[in-house]
């Protein structure tokens, strides 16, 4: 009971982080919970909850996201990624791979709060730059999201447009990840049964999530963004010291 509390209470917090920021639900809550549960039972535990929270989310937005131009473009430029970080897993230091990632994303938030560029429309090239890094770095660290942030924060849209982009990139990819896991067997009762334990409180973190992002202008969000992008790229260095 004490376990499923924690997790449920971790479960809460990573919910409110993607429910305001669009972001860091997995990043947040796996380390975590890998701590307190089968590794096999916390994946695919989070993963369903991830694609419980990203249709909430979308349907938050009114499924508002740039679908045809942007999401299901980027979905396809990165599978062929995919094998190519799978196969960079057997040549390359993750670790290394994990920090030099930690490093470009806490420049690139220090970049744009300290130059201040003016965003663009970006060429196509860079979606299929940032479609084919995600699915490498999904591939060889499960970690496909950097990219996106990157290519959505430097794009001149308004928070919902960022924000739902985003999220529909995460709900896209996972159908994939959820389907493979459920052929791996992965998906048992046990993991269904923690999944519906722990929906109640995705729901209550990700509404307080919603009712802070409702508050936040589009300055403040696009702070908040870089800010968490920030944090994520720290916590990348430091992970892949320790492990060192």
């Amino acid at each position: 009971m004490l376990t499923t509390s924690i997790v449920a209470t971790v479960v809460l917090v990573a919910a409110f982080i993607q429910g305001t920021a669009g972001f860091g639900f997995a990043f947040f809550s796996l380390p975590l919970l890998a701590l307190l549960l089968d590794f096999r039972v916390a994946v695919p535990t989070l993963v369903l909850l991830a694609q419980a929270l990203n249709l909430i989310i979308l349907s938050q937005h009114r499924f508002k996201a740039d679908w045809k131009k942007s999401v299901l473009p980027l979905t396809l430029f990165s599978l062929p990624g995919i094998p190519v970080g799978v196969w960079l897993l057997t040549w390359l230091d993750v670790r290394l791979l994990q920090g030099s990632l930690g490093v470009i994303l806490v420049g690139y938030a220090l970049y744009q709060w300290l130059a201040k560029p003016a965003p663009r429309v970006l060429s196509r090239a860079w979606m299929v730059c940032a479609g084919f890094v995600a699915g490498c770095l999904g591939g060889a660290l499960n970690s496909q999201g950097p990219p996106i942030l990157v290519y959505t924060s430097l794009q001149p849209w308004n928070k919902d447009m960022v924000k739902g982009t985003l999220i529909a990139f995460f709900f896209t990819t996972g159908l994939a990840v959820v389907a493979t896991q459920a052929y791996q067997g992965l998906i048992t009762p046990e993991v269904t049964h923690l999944a519906a334990v722990c929906l109640p409180f995705l729901l209550v973190g990700v509404m307080a999530g919603r009712a802070l992002y409702k508050r936040l202008g589009e300055g403040g969000y696009r702070q908040l963004y870089m800010a968490m992008i920030l944090v994520l790229g720290v916590m990348m260095v430091i992970k892949s010291a320790v492990e060192a």
